[in-house]
């Protein structure tokens, strides 16, 4: 290449890297080859003041329209009055390679997206669980900063009891007896709570098969381990409340066999009692097994028995009952109802019924005792010293049940039946 740019002579090889003929080529100027101006400014100053340029990195322009990646190397001759006279540039075509470069540097790029904003926590490991590299879930996941992970071990953050385990898998892992492995297993989080976590751990070598670090995947399965948790409850809750119902259904039937005279009387009774313990049954699933408001019980006992020329009343503060209190009471309310409306004050017009209660409070306004009476009125005298059926002696084993006191009265004016009992939640 002349001083002033000009092109003097071209390889073959040059020529093929840009697909021109010697003709197109030769006794052009270098600048309209080189796809950036500045570029080829830059190499003919660098050559005017006698420097060598080595592996120079530029782009040439070729016929079909498409850019060439190279590196030049030049020198430059000067004539006997210290011009330049002419230089001869050594051209290697690095096209490929900084395709890929390029695509090496993309892919990295998107690896490193998919690593930082992956849903799943990422961490890198040494042989010793030492953590190298975390992403910002696994930050998440632990509640530690990367600076406080990078100081610590696999092992500080897991569980005590999940630390054997963890460190025989991942010793036999760096060993190369597995690949690799999954275990469902405990974080302690920086906040002091517990976290279940799911891990896949990998194993990154090198040629020769040695350990290099193991990638940990890390899941948070906490809500699932707490669905499987209740589940679980439920399951031992419903056979619980299977076995509990069969019992109380078994001691329906063989007391109301024993208090019945024939078999028509038994299905009535029977069926009777069935009705009830299946409605306070729904009473509580309305409210998940939770308990039972008080008032809207009372409320739809006494609905059941609502007629006319009845007056049928209730009045206290509404509070929530354990179920197992839920219960006895409805079974309660049904045998008093009954009566009622067989032998008291239900049985003829004009007949009244008040259910009435109140509710003791300690001094943080928690309700911690319920007293409360069944009030006929209006109806037949009851026999003072009647016969002890099994609605008497339900009544007795209620009070029982819920761990209270009960007193039933045959007055003059009508049958009276007052409970008191305590507020013992499930701790």
């Amino acid at each position: 290449m002349a001083g002033d740019g000009t092109i003097l002579r071209a390889n073959r090889a040059e020529l093929s890297m840009l697909g021109y003929e010697p003709e197109e080529y030769l006794g052009q100027s270098i600048s309209q080859f080189h796809a950036d101006e500045h570029v080829i400014q830059d190499i003919l100053a660098r050559l005017s003041r006698g420097e060598t340029l080595d592996k120079y990195p530029a782009r040439l322009k070729a016929k079909d329209g498409s850019l060439r990646h190279v590196l030049i190397s030049s020198s430059v001759c000067f004539d006997e009055s210290g011009r330049f006279k002419n230089t001869r540039c050594f051209t290697l075509d690095v096209t490929d390679r900084v395709a890929a470069e390029r695509a090496l540097q993309e892919a990295q790029q998107r690896l490193a997206a998919t690593y930082e904003n992956a849903h799943a926590g990422i961490g890198e490991v040494d042989a010793d669980g030492r953590f190298l590299r975390v992403n910002a879930r696994f930050e998440e996941l632990t509640g530690y900063s990367r600076e406080q992970l990078l100081q610590r071990t696999l092992f500080d953050i897991t569980h005590p009891d999940d630390v054997p385990e963890e460190r025989r898998q991942f010793a036999a892992q760096v060993r190369r007896d597995v690949d690799g492995y999954g275990v469902e297993k405990r974080y302690l989080h920086a906040d002091g709570r517990t976290v279940w976590v799911h891990v896949m751990s990998s194993s990154v070598r090198d040629g020769e098969g040695r350990f290099l670090y193991g990638v940990r995947v890390v899941h948070d399965i906490t809500d699932r381990k707490l669905a499987e948790r209740r589940n679980q409850l439920l399951i031992n809750e419903l056979n619980h409340r299977v076995k509990n119902t069969l019992a109380t259904v078994q001691s329906l039937a063989s007391q109301t066999a024993r208090h019945t005279e024939d078999v028509g009387d038994f299905i009535t009774r029977f069926e009777g009692r069935l009705v009830a313990l299946s409605k306070a049954h729904d009473r509580l699933t309305r409210r998940n097994w939770e308990g039972a408001s008080l008032a809207e019980l009372v409320r739809e006992e006494l609905s059941l028995r609502d007629g006319p020329s009845r007056e049928l009343t209730h009045e206290g503060p509404d509070i929530s009952l354990p179920p197992r209190v839920a219960l006895s009471l409805s079974m309660a309310f049904h045998e008093l109802g009954t009566n009622a409306l067989k032998y008291g004050a239900l049985s003829i017009s004009g007949g009244r019924i008040a259910v009435r209660w109140t509710v003791e409070r300690d001094a943080s306004s928690r309700p911690t005792r319920v007293r409360l009476e069944w009030i006929e009125s209006g109806g037949p005298t009851p026999d003072p010293e009647p016969r002890r059926g099994f609605g008497s002696r339900l009544l007795e084993a209620m009070a029982s049940d819920v761990n209270g006191t009960a007193e039933l009265r045959f007055e003059p004016e009508g049958v009276r039946w007052s409970l008191s009992f305590p507020l013992e939640w499930p701790a």
